[in-house]
């Protein structure tokens, strides 16, 4: 299946809503900081994660993004401190 690196950022009013955020994510990427996860998703990850957190958030007090990066873009990342790269998963994860 076709993967295509995201990365997701959320700014989350109510600290328990943060944590399910943080948990529900932890399932589809890897946090790289306190609250942005970089994720290989198919389109259909990426469809279930859209639907989850348009139907979990509170539009009026938590902002979400999703920015995609094609493949050369992530040739020209540059980093300061620890890198933390969600690497691409080499084969079908079976869920």
């Amino acid at each position: 299946m076709d993967r295509r690196f995201y990365i997701i950022s959320y700014d989350i009013g109510d600290p328990r809503r943060l944590q399910r955020v943080h948990k529900f994510l932890k399932d589809y990427g890897k946090p790289v900081q306190k609250s942005v996860f970089e994720c290989w998703l198919t389109q259909k990850e990426l469809e279930d994660v859209v639907s989850w957190l348009a139907d979990f958030i509170k539009r009026t007090d938590d902002r979400v993004r999703i920015y995609r990066l094609c493949r050369s873009c992530l040739q020209n990342l540059e980093f300061s401190g620890p890198v933390y790269f969600a690497e691409e998963p080499e084969e079908e994860l079976i869920l």
